[in-house]
């Protein structure tokens, strides 16, 4: 009889421990989300002051918490974008798709680096992705007409550049 109550007491306060354990882990998560949203609204107040090099480090702190977080990794890519690091900033998109609830933002900014470096066949397809994504998305819009527009631009320049040439 005394073993048994021994045993129920320990099942009682292994249960105990796994449910403490539980609310701690909840809480550190907690803890953890509102140290990232502090460190993201740090880093906006950086951007929004042109503090770029405090904003950059910044994120990176961020990132280091969530690697996951669609904010940061726009942030660094927006950070990236402003430093011509077009590569980079493409790539920090990309991994922020995947995570996003807003995916047409990134197909956007990915269109807009791609566009930075006169890359309008690939601009335009990320234009029309975001476009896909949310038809309501006017960013999406604006940059797919003026990649449309600088196309077609360059079109007329090569031919009356022909035109030139033929004529002589």
């Amino acid at each position: 009889m005394k073993n048994l109550s021994f045993d129920i007491i320990t099942l009682i306060m292994e249960e105990e421990i796994k449910k403490l354990n539980e609310i701690a882990d909840f809480f550190n998560r907690i803890n953890k989300k509102i140290i990232l949203l502090n460190l993201i609204n740090k880093a906006k107040a950086e951007y929004d002051k042109s503090d770029f090099k405090e904003g950059k480090n910044t994120l990176l702190e961020a990132y280091n918490i969530d690697k996951n977080n669609s904010a940061v990794l726009r942030g660094l890519g927006n950070l990236e974008l402003f430093e011509k690091n077009f590569d980079k900033s493409i790539e920090f998109y990309t991994e922020a798709i995947e995570n996003s609830d807003n995916k047409e933002i990134e197909y956007t900014l990915i269109g807009m680096a791609y566009y930075l470096q006169d890359k309008l066949d690939e601009a335009l397809k990320y234009f029309n992705l975001a476009i896909d994504e949310n038809e309501n998305y006017t960013s999406a819009y604006e940059g797919r007409n003026q990649t449309m527009l600088e196309n077609h631009l360059k079109i007329i320049d090569l031919q009356e550049g022909l035109e030139n040439y033929f004529r002589k």
